[in-house]
């Protein structure tokens, strides 16, 4: 895995590049090089760019961590994608002030197929990992690449569902509504996919417990962010900025990356599962 640090010069942004140079040295079994961005929105913050840039290239290299540097003139939602191959992870701070990061870090991921780590602050230790799974197929990226760097950082790993209040009266709806609180005893496709996720969990060499509430998603998740004392957080992403269902859905990823208050790891679904 390669990591993409990004700065636009904002000084917002120093924690993402700080938690990606200890997570290049922490994990150094995963993380093989470094690429440094430095995207410049206007001419007048160059400066402020190439400081951050300077600053983080000679931690690297303390460090004893290849890396190289590129500066690209233009937006962020535009300059990053292109960079983020597979085998990259992109780790990324607020850009701008907080509404208008919101609405930009939702294109950047709508176009990105490849994990985004996003960090707005972040303690150096990853020890305890909330990975969430939404018991459906499209948060397999986020609980392979979680897994990836449980793995490589001995971390330990709770694999979090939210059984959401339901009003429309449908047979697999009623029995996980029924019981949420044994959901994995089930035959329902959340049930599946959670035990599915802890095979891949567990074959990897991952320590791995499940948990599983009942309420309003976001609101569920951040509430066991606060009670478990996580030091990483991962989401799926399976809808473009776009979608019509943004329109009536919580865009999940966004409002926890936004309140988590530590890292986020967010992984867009497969292209054959997210429609």
């Amino acid at each position: 895995m390669n990591l993409l640090l990004c700065t636009n010069g904002h000084p917002d942004t120093r924690p993402a590049l700080e938690y990606g140079v200890w997570l290049a040295e922490t994990g150094r079994v995963l993380v093989q090089a470094v690429i440094l961005l430095g995207v410049v929105g206007k001419p007048a913050r160059l400066q402020e760019v190439e400081e951050l840039l300077t600053e983080t290239a000679d931690r690297l290299a303390g460090a004893d961590i290849p890396y190289e540097r590129r500066i690209q003139t233009g937006r962020p939602e535009k300059v990053i994608p292109p960079l983020a191959r597979e085998g990259v992870l992109t780790v990324v701070g607020p850009m701008t002030s907080r509404l208008v990061w919101a609405h930009t870090l939702c294109q950047l991921l709508a176009a990105m197929e490849t994990p985004v780590l996003h960090v707005a602050e972040a303690p150096m230790r990853l020890e305890r990992m909330l990975l969430c799974t939404g018991g459906l197929r499209y948060a397999e990226g986020v609980v392979r690449t979680g897994g990836y760097l449980a793995q490589a950082l001995g971390a330990t790993v709770t694999l979090l569902h939210v059984v959401e209040p339901v009003t429309l009266e449908y047979p697999v709806a009623n029995q996980v509504k029924i019981h949420w609180t044994h959901l994995l005893e089930t035959d329902t496709p959340q049930a599946r996919r959670l035990k599915e996720a802890l095979a891949l969990l567990s074959g990897m060499g991952v320590e791995t417990e499940v948990r599983v509430r009942h309420g309003p998603v976001v609101h569920e998740i951040l509430h066991e962010i606060r009670e478990g004392e996580y030091d990483l957080v991962g989401v799926g992403s399976p809808y473009a900025a776009r979608s019509l269902r943004r329109l009536y859905r919580p865009n999940v990823a966004i409002e926890v990356a936004e309140a988590a208050g530590r890292p986020v790891l967010i992984a867009r679904a497969p292209p054959e599962e997210a429609g």
